[in-house]
């Protein structure tokens, strides 16, 4: 079932014995925390490519990118900065073509060749929570975030946050040590890792 923010206010006026009426900024910094602690929050999103354009600007929620695919093609292939550099250089508009790679720089993506008609980039990529995104506040859509396997992992972090702000130290701490130690790991390893490989190419 669905996380909700009055479910989350209850939890905590219950078990800390308040009368809150409002607690979405410790509601709020809690998802931001549970985003940060590991790869929970997987996007997809698509980019149209524009001719003679190699740069395209990250997500505003991108925390670490996984893959993109131009259309229906395989996945491109991730290069360093200063292979991008070297493959670029000396390069016309007579060299563009479909993307087979891409680099990462400054908070943008660069496709290389550089495309050379407007093509379909699906980007996959771990997020982070925003405050809000198309007009709405994370805490109003946390189902669009996290699903009901991460309810105590909210609650828990919000109690941690809502008592270090009234100065309740003790209390903090303790709901913070439960976090990290009690509740994050067991949701750490529902986590599919991929095993690493690093391959050479040659791209010019």
């Amino acid at each position: 079932m669905a996380i909700l923010k009055a479910e989350i206010l209850a939890h905590l006026n219950n078990e800390l014995n308040r009368t809150e009426t409002s607690i979405d900024e410790h509601i709020l910094e809690a998802m931001k925390d549970l985003s940060l602690q590991d790869k929970f929050i997987w996007i997809e999103t698509q980019v149209p490519t524009i001719v003679g354009r190699a740069y395209y600007s990250m997500p505003l929620d991108y925390k670490k990118l996984m893959t993109i695919k131009i259309d229906d093609n395989k996945p491109l292939e991730k290069i360093t900065w200063k292979e991008y550099q070297k493959a670029i250089a000396d390069k016309t508009s007579a060299d563009y073509s479909e993307p087979r790679c891409f680099a990462i720089h400054g908070g943008f993506w660069y496709g290389y060749p550089t495309p050379d008609a407007e093509y379909t980039a699906t980007l996959y990529y771990n997020a982070f929570v925003l405050e809000s995104e198309g007009g709405t506040n994370a805490v109003d859509s946390i189902d669009t975030y996290f699903a009901d396997i991460y309810r105590n992992a909210i609650n828990c972090k919000t109690k941690a946050q809502y008592c270090r702000s009234k100065g309740m130290k003790d209390t903090a701490i303790a709901y913070e040590t439960d976090y990290r130690q009690l509740i994050l790991p067991p949701l750490k390893k529902l986590i599919e890792r991929e095993p690493r490989n690093v391959e050479c190419h040659d791209l010019w």
